[in-house]
């Protein structure tokens, strides 16, 4: 965050490699395991369910300073949040997503981040191979940033393709996540401007929160990229989009587009909270983004030389949310109605041996993990349920729902997700029924997994 504003409520202080020993294992350095391990399972796994799960780590949290360790290790200070893995299939275009390879031991996994650079891995060893950009996809996407969450485009054939340029001189806005409809791309433009003026810097202390500008969406038609119609709501600020679609108004007979966002307060600053120093001796209870269904009416008669309001169309009231997935076949589809996710950022976790805030006074964020529940979500009544871990286990991660082949009801399938163990010895791979959202099956896993925050499942023998 830049230090003109640097946000109060929230610990920024170093940490040290001692100071680390007292956050939750799966915030902290694990081993390597770069060899199959046979993991125990437990309940009753779908015999349809076949594929590869595939999570992003958040790599070292400490880096040696020298070969023999006569100085202490640098320690990262900011846990941040890489874009969930995608395969890369034999023909090299990184959104043929789904395609069957001629030989699955030639595909890759591309990761991508907030920056213009991905990480092309083996699909079977994992191992980093290459750097790629997307200016080596189209010279117009050279930058230094990039959006962690492009959308895909089911239709067009082009991996990548330039539909926005803004002129120079200009403050760039922080982006995480596009959305789109079957017509339409919808840039939101994030309250957050970037200092480029030195790049070196870590992307948080980069940031500068507009707290008096709106939030504003900007419609672009997907098949000649023209700027169409400008919208803007209150201020917001978000992470992650959820699904998008356009519709006909059956009142108006105009276009109008829903945009599902999980939205914060004004008063959140993005990343303040992910701080080590802020996990391990929190100021005050975390805050919890809000699935909201922002509404943008008559788009196919929109006037450039008007600004638009962006209405409330819906929201899940009392549902504390982030990390969204959807069933894949809901994209974009304006009859879809479940979103799952995890809830609960900093809530108590009773039982648990290895809570967050432990360097704290223990009264601000009380014997916690740092996610609590997963939940599911269903906007055609909505309300929501909540999986709740038991026995002291905590932190459930980002979850995917992975639909059974053949099923008619949208959440027909199985939803996994990664928590670790009471005594954070290992973590344990759960299964929940996607229309009960109980658990049906686990598989204990042979060390800690180290938070994530997102991840994909690969249907068929890709990777393995």
């Amino acid at each position: 965050m830049n230090s003109e504003q640097k946000p109060r409520g929230y610990n920024w202080y170093t940490v040290t490699e001692d100071d680390l020993k007292y956050a939750p294992p799966y915030l902290r350095d694990v081993p390597e395991t770069p060899k199959e391990v046979e993991c125990k399972l437990a309940g009753t796994w779908p015999t349809w369910l076949h594929g590869s799960f595939l999570r992003v780590g958040v790599g070292r949290f400490t880096v040696p300073l020298s070969d023999d360790d006569s100085k202490p290790k640098a320690v990262f200070s900011i846990f941040l949040t890489p874009r969930r893995g995608m395969h890369l299939p034999q023909d090299k275009n990184p959104y043929s997503r789904g395609t069957q390879s001629a030989n699955p031991a030639t595909e890759e996994i591309l990761v991508h981040s907030d920056w213009n650079i991905m990480q092309i891995c083996d699909a079977r060893t994992l191992e980093p191979k290459r750097l790629l950009t997307y200016a080596q996809i189209d010279p117009e996407l050279a930058g230094y940033g990039s959006c962690a969450h492009p959308p895909h485009d089911h239709v067009a054939a082009n991996p990548a393709a330039l539909v926005w340029k803004s002129p120079l001189p200009c403050k760039p806005c922080y982006t995480h996540a596009l959305a789109m409809t079957d017509k339409y791309v919808v840039f939101v433009r994030n309250p957050v401007h970037m200092d480029t003026s030195d790049t070196t810097k870590p992307l948080c202390d980069m940031m500068i929160c507009e707290h008096d500008s709106p939030t504003q969406f900007f419609i672009l038609d997907k098949t000649d990229g023209k700027h169409v119609g400008t919208y803007q709501s209150k201020n917001f600020y978000f992470f992650h989009t959820v699904n998008a679609y356009d519709y006909v108004d059956p009142t108006t007979g105009g276009v109008n587009i829903h945009v599902d966002i999980i939205s914060y307060k004004d008063d959140h600053y993005p990343y303040s909270e992910y701080s080590i120093g802020n996990i391990l001796d929190p100021l005050k209870p975390f805050q919890n983004g809000t699935l909201v269904r922002y509404q943008m009416d008559s788009v196919d008669r929109a006037d450039l030389g008007k600004v638009g309001r962006v209405s409330i169309a819906s929201a899940i009231a009392g549902l504390p949310c982030e990390l969204p997935r959807i069933s894949k076949p809901a994209s974009m589809d304006s009859s879809y109605r479940y979103v799952y996710g995890v809830s609960g950022n900093g809530v108590p976790a009773p039982g648990t041996e290895v809570p967050i805030g432990r360097l704290g006074n223990g009264l601000k964020v009380v014997h916690s993990s740092f996610y609590g529940y997963l939940f599911k979500s269903d906007w055609q009544t909505g309300t929501f349920k909540l999986w709740k871990p038991q026995n002291g286990e905590s932190c459930p991660s980002e979850p995917i729902f992975i639909q059974r082949p053949g099923a008619t009801d949208e959440d027909d399938g199985i939803v996994i997700s990664i928590m670790i163990n009471r005594e954070g010895t290992h973590s344990i791979l759960i299964g929940l029924d996607g229309k009960t959202f109980e658990e049906v099956a686990r598989a204990d896993m042979p060390q800690v997994y180290a938070l994530g925050p997102h991840g994909s499942f690969v249907e068929g023998d890709f990777g393995l």
